[in-house]
């Protein structure tokens, strides 16, 4: 167990990002030295902070240390100016000026400008001077933790082999739905068979969001739209297992349903706008209208519950057809290869 957690541990550390720290904070510390800027160290330990997992997290919040940058040195200055340079005074900025963040909104500076300040107190000085330095030390550690940040690879691929991850469980998953109709009590759904495609459209979701965050110009919430829609017909499957497991006999209307979600198997793909299977779910709605009443009441609770299936599938069908007509036309030229319903 604790050799399986280590491995897992390992999996998850972002050997890039290390890498960025490390390098970016030399070469920060190396700049600011040759610069001639006091407190070199501090800026290896800007750009430490300023590296974070997407690039829109870090120039969130480089923004947000600039302000609290600006807040520190007022209060600072306030402080220092009536209360002179000792540890009572460094006490009340911090009261002053954590306080003042938290009510901003700019809690990611705390830390990073306190520490800055802390100059002020040990040169007894808020000049100018002083300012423009421990300026000169954020400009250049944040500056080299968002130049490094610039680049941090796509998981585009990554996210696609999740996609046919999924698309493969859920086939799965309506196969035995097909299956089981045929064989009430005997062929249950098998729950576990939902296990993989949580876990798959969880980490599918993960990346994405990932994905959007590192993309700073381009439109990529089509991944996140659509693990969303897998996701909610995920749920809708479940609830036809549900129905399933309440039906006792077979129907003659079952088989024409079990064809179809058989037929829903074999087009089931991410081009599918599901039109043509929206036409068919509807003209076996108006066959089982056409058909005989039940003979029994045993029938008349079954077919009533294979209506209930029929509605389930329309949903989950509809929740495709939605998907594909709110894609903007940019995501349809960057993600969307336009063709027929495949068959």
């Amino acid at each position: 167990m604790n050799l399986l957690f280590t491995k897992n541990s390992i999996k998850k550390i972002n050997y890039i990002q290390l890498i960025k720290i490390a390098i970016g904070s030399c070469i920060a510390i190396l700049s600011a030295d040759k610069l001639g800027i006091h407190y070199s160290a501090s800026a290896g330990i800007i750009t430490l902070l300023s590296i974070q997992s997407t690039k829109k997290e870090t120039i969130l919040i480089t923004g947000k240390r600039f302000l609290s940058f600006l807040l520190s040195v007022a209060t600072a200055f306030l402080i220092f100016s009536l209360l002179k340079f000792n540890a009572f005074s460094f006490g009340i900025f911090l009261l002053v000026f954590v306080g003042a963040c938290y009510l901003m909104k700019l809690e990611d500076g705390i830390a990073m400008n306190a520490v800055l300040t802390t100059h002020f107190l040990i040169e007894k000085s808020v000049s100018f001077y002083w300012i423009s330095n421990e300026l000169s030390l954020l400009i250049i550690g944040a500056g080299i933790g968002v130049l490094l940040n610039l680049y941090i690879p796509r998981n585009t691929l990554a996210i696609k082999q999740n996609q046919l991850m999924i698309e493969e469980d859920m086939k799965l998953i309506l196969s035995n739905i097909s299956t089981a109709l045929l064989a009430p009590g005997k062929e249950p759904v098998k729950v576990q068979l939902f296990q993989p495609l949580e876990a798959h459209l969880n980490e599918a979701l993960s990346r994405a969001y990932e994905n959007m965050n590192n993309t700073l110009l381009s439109d990529t919430r089509y991944y996140i739209q659509y693990m969303q829609m897998r996701k909610s017909q995920g749920t809708i499957l479940k609830r036809i297992c549900t129905h399933i497991a309440s039906i006792t006999t077979v129907p003659r209307q079952a088989h024409k349903i079990s064809d179809f979600i058989a037929h829903i198997t074999r087009t089931f793909h991410e081009y599918n706008n599901a039109l043509t299977l929206l036409e068919r779910l509807q003209e076996i709605k108006l066959e089982f209208k056409a058909d005989p009443l039940p003979g029994s009441r045993e029938e008349f609770e079954d077919r009533a519950i294979l209506f209930q299936i029929l509605n389930e599938l329309e949903a989950f069908l509809l929740l495709k057809k939605e998907f594909v007509m709110a894609l903007t036309d940019t995501q349809l030229q960057n993600y969307w290869k336009q063709q027929n319903e495949r068959s």
